[in-house]
């Protein structure tokens, strides 16, 4: 197989609704090439026998017959392995094992991406808020990128259109699927600049969480998270989810009124330290803090100054003054003092996992602690929260974590 976009590809159809599982039981070996003949010599005891008939039964003619699906219908096919698969992903807990896109994707890998989420059926204050935000995110050379459903995902992309600028739709089902209704003329138009991505094979069926797991992909491509609207039960607060588990920041539009029901979710993410979003300043001055050591990403970004709405009621001297650089003096050398060994028998088998992994990887997001120990994210992060209360793991800005 030449082309490596076909083992995915029969990884993919094989595990089709346990994108997971492609990670979980190919984790002892070093290619997808190797993982793929072991499954066909039925040499992994984890494999179930629903999985082992798709593995007999699939041929490298239908991955074939896919590509060239795709071939005809303008659709690019990128694997993991692929140069142009989006590097982001990669730090994920359950990167797509293939991407389908209309567009394509080389640009993300260039540019910086704010994924901008909300409510179907927006008030017209976060209408007009959320027009007003697109432009001014757009204005600093900020990707917009959307999960593609009807109302506020549709503004983002729709902004970015008119602007004549590149945006991102994440889609839940097959990218031939005209959903939501009526809006594959969009698709079109956002392909022209952008890219229109899903994961799923052309021509099948989604699977019953499938718009969740495209939050993770949303998320996955972004430097962070802007709730525009969302209730108290909306299914878009999952986006938070993802992104606490993946290190990106959260920001959130304060609601119009507080006591309107339509804006609680917001006011839970408020409530749960969730960064007030007022302009695009705002996002370009937290995304510069958290990449302060790699100059490179922030240099293609808008001019900013301090986001402090305040400033104008200084005076001229004080403002001068605020702005002098502070002399910082050098701390001596000091040999850092050596971390005591865990005791590994005062930990169950979840505890155990995270902490070898710490001891391994030293700092990092909850993801790829998933990842690297084969554990759920929400085992992770009940784990980890337990391991801080005990002393033995500290959490550091930017929801990572390493062993105290």
């Amino acid at each position: 197989m030449n082309d490596k976009r076909i083992v995915w590809l029969l990884l993919r159809m094989i595990f089709n609704t346990g994108i997971s599982r492609i990670w979980e039981l190919s984790a002892n070996y070093d290619t997808a090439e190797e993982f793929y003949t072991a499954l066909k010599h039925h040499e992994i005891s984890e494999v179930t026998e629903r999985e082992y008939a798709l593995v007999d039964k699939l041929t490298e003619a239908d991955a074939l017959k896919i590509l060239d699906d795709c071939s005809q219908k303008n659709i690019n096919v990128y694997c993991y392995e692929s140069e142009g698969y989006p590097r982001m992903l990669k730090y994920i807990a359950d990167p797509p094992a293939v991407l389908f896109s209309l567009g394509n994707l080389d640009f993300l890998n260039d540019k910086c991406v704010i994924s901008v989420v909300g409510t179907r059926e927006p008030s017209d204050y976060s209408v007009g808020i959320c027009k007003f935000l697109c432009k001014d995110l757009i204005s600093k050379n900020i990707v917009l990128a959307s999960g593609f459903a009807n109302g506020i995902d549709r503004i983002a992309n729709d902004v970015s259109v008119e602007c004549g600028v590149p945006t991102v739709a994440v889609c839940g089902t097959t990218l031939e699927h005209d959903y939501p209704p009526g809006t594959l003329e969009s698709k079109m138009q956002i392909a022209q600049n952008g890219a229109v991505i899903s994961e799923h094979i052309p021509g099948s069926k989604p699977f019953a969480n499938a718009f969740q797991m495209r939050n993770r992909i949303l998320v996955g491509i972004s430097r962070g998270v802007v709730f525009i609207e969302a209730g108290a039960e909306s299914h878009g607060l999952n986006n938070y989810t993802h992104a606490t588990s993946q290190g990106k920041p959260v920001f959130v539009v304060p609601p119009s009124d507080i006591s309107d029901k339509r804006y609680f979710g917001q006011r839970y993410l408020l409530r749960n330290e969730c960064i007030p979003l007022f302009n695009a300043e705002d996002v370009v001055y937290r995304l510069a803090l958290d990449s302060f050591d790699s100059f490179a990403f922030t240099k293609d970004l808008g001019d900013f100054n301090l986001p402090a709405d305040d400033s104008d009621f200084y005076s001229r001297e004080e403002k001068q003054q605020n702005t002098k650089p502070k002399a910082v003096s050098k701390a001596p050398d000091v040999e850092p003092a050596a971390k005591p060994e865990i005791d590994y028998s005062e930990l169950d088998d979840n505890e155990s996992a995270v902490c070898r992994v710490l001891e391994q990887g030293g700092q990092m997001l909850a993801d790829n602690i998933s990842l690297k120990s084969g554990l759920d994210i929400s085992t992770v992060l009940s784990a980890l929260t337990l391991l801080e209360l005990e002393g033995i793991v500290r959490s550091l800005p930017g929801n990572r974590f390493e062993l105290a």
